[in-house]
């Protein structure tokens, strides 16, 4: 690793990383984008991270993205830190400017190698595949921010060579590139898809330094043309950080290596099938749920006699598919080919268990829906419990408030901060709930709502929504969801804490700003 880090940064010549030993004969390029890697170690641990996707070689192309410590904070320490450190006005106006100057400067010398990176890429591929005489049968791309635009321009670039090379999939994660490329002509020697994941909380390209409309925040317009070809996945909790970190549940979630055909019993090309996997709000937080919560999901579900699945499952789709039944009446399941949405399901369970909002309820947002559950059924499930159950309760509350609290100490900063990020509630409630099981939990809660369903009367007492089930689902989604948003939360920190301790910038003063940010 050492030598590819001084090789690269030597020669500024692009070069191919293998990840990991060869597994088959299926090859996955992953390309990064502008402002990758800091040092050796962020470099290592990403090989790593690429190393673990099973099923396929791993190969990276690392190239010259540079990155924006290296010219909007180091020339400016002094004047940073005057301003962080409350400095004039003058100091803090004339640092910023300088700032925003030579960070535009320094991404548009990384966006002019774009270009010339993606001029090689291909016949430098074939040549590295042919010198390593690795067996490929086919070969998939995935690139993110500016490497999807490498990749892009690289099937442009040299269309002949695309054709010759068994190219599957194109990934495109946060693609900082143009949605009126001409997406006929980059997907005509795939074999497979061109998929493109986007997100409207992806940040980071609404800000960039054009007025470019980017694949990375939008959907690729669907053509008659392209309706067999491309696909866009709208990852709507992701922002543009949160692709590398993420990395298998996005291989999983598009499926990319192709795993799923007969991993599940149900018709691949059924609407349930198509319906799950569109529900963005559902099915990308069981793909990162834990082991523990997707065990806890079935045994929940299971315990329905008109359950289609058992125990035993665990796999995400099936998943997703039973709880989008239970979620709806059955007789309309049956009409309309599939269950509810989870959005669906998590209002319609705020509102059974009578929980008022100071807006219209489309327009909560769902974390809050889900918070807002958690805490009206947190007095009612203590009311319900032993003595010795309430005491191991509250103490799953308090360490849940603890670990929660715990993401900041090495920061130095307040309480106030950690109770901005709200879901202690959510947490504990569902931690406490997996530990205890499905069959003692489904009880406790069932009888807070069994005086609500008894007013529910004929068919749809029989049809109805599963209450008590969908009930406990909204909990452990809903510790998912928030676990994801941590876990990116805590990679901004943990850039910010590189930051300050690179450039010893005032420590008080900047986790203060991150604090009250």
């Amino acid at each position: 690793m050492q030598h590819q880090w001084d090789e690269m940064h030597r020669t500024r010549k692009p070069t191919f990383v293998l990840c990991g030993e060869p597994q088959g004969d299926v090859l996955n390029l992953y390309v990064h984008g502008y402002s990758a890697f800091f040092n050796r170690q962020q470099l290592g641990n990403f090989k790593q991270q690429l190393a673990a996707i099973e099923g396929s070689t791993n190969l990276m192309l690392f190239w010259p993205a540079g990155h924006f410590l290296e010219n909007l904070f180091a020339p400016f320490k002094d004047v940073l830190a005057s301003l962080l450190g409350g400095g004039g006005l003058g100091a803090a106006t004339v640092g910023v400017g300088k700032a925003i100057a030579y960070f535009l400067d320094h991404y548009k010398s990384v966006e002019a190698r774009v270009d010339e990176v993606a001029k090689t890429l291909l016949p430098e591929l074939a040549g590295y595949l042919h010198d390593q005489s690795l067996p490929v049968r086919r070969i998939n791309l995935i690139g993110h921010s500016l490497g999807a635009r490498i990749l892009v321009k690289s099937l442009l670039a040299s269309p002949e060579i695309a054709r010759e090379l068994p190219l599957n999939n194109l990934l495109l994660m946060g693609g900082a590139i143009c949605t009126s490329s001409p997406w006929d002509e980059v997907s005509a020697p795939l074999k497979g898809r061109l998929i493109n994941c986007h997100s409207s909380k992806d940040w980071a390209l609404a800000m960039k330094p054009d007025t470019e409309r980017c694949i990375g925040r939008y959907a690729i317009d669907v053509t008659p043309a392209l309706k067999a070809k491309v696909t866009n996945v709208h990852l709507a909790s992701f922002d543009h950080a949160a692709y590398w970190p993420q990395l298998k549940t996005v291989v999983q979630y598009t499926d990319l290596l192709q795993e799923r055909r007969g991993m599940i019993r149900v018709d691949s090309r059924s609407s349930e099938v198509r319906f799950a996997e569109a529900d963005v709000d559902l099915y990308p937080a069981l793909m990162q749920a834990r082991p523990e919560e997707l065990k806890f999901l079935a045994e929940l579900m299971a315990q329905k006699r008109s359950a289609a699945i058992d125990a035993s499952v665990r796999e995400p789709l099936k998943l997703a598919i039973e709880l989008q039944r239970m979620g709806g009446d059955s007789f309309m399941n049956l009409a309309r080919g599939h269950g509810v949405g989870y959005r669906q399901i998590a209002e319609d369970v705020a509102q059974r268990l009578g929980i008022k909002f100071d807006q219209p309820l489309e327009h909560v947002t769902l974390a809050e829906i889900e918070g807002q559950v958690a805490e009206t059924l947190i007095e009612q499930y203590k009311d319900k419990l032993s003595r010795a159950d309430r005491q191991a309760f509250e103490a799953e509350l308090q360490a849940a408030a603890q670990k929660e609290q715990g993401l900041f100490n090495r920061l130095d900063v307040g309480r106030s901060a950690t109770a901005a990020l709200s879901g202690t509630a959510l947490a504990g409630l569902t931690g406490f709930i997996l530990r205890r099981g499905a069959a003692t939990a489904i009880p406790v809660v069932g009888q807070a709502l069994a005086a609500a369903m008894l007013l529910v009367s004929g068919v749809r007492a029989f049809s109805g929504p599963a209450y008590s089930i969908t009930t406990l689902a909204v909990l452990v989604v809903g510790v998912i969801r928030q676990r994801m948003e941590r876990e990116a939360l805590n990679q901004e920190l943990d850039l910010v804490v590189q930051v300050v301790e690179a450039f010893d910038l005032p420590r008080d003063t900047v986790m203060r700003t991150v604090a009250t940010d």
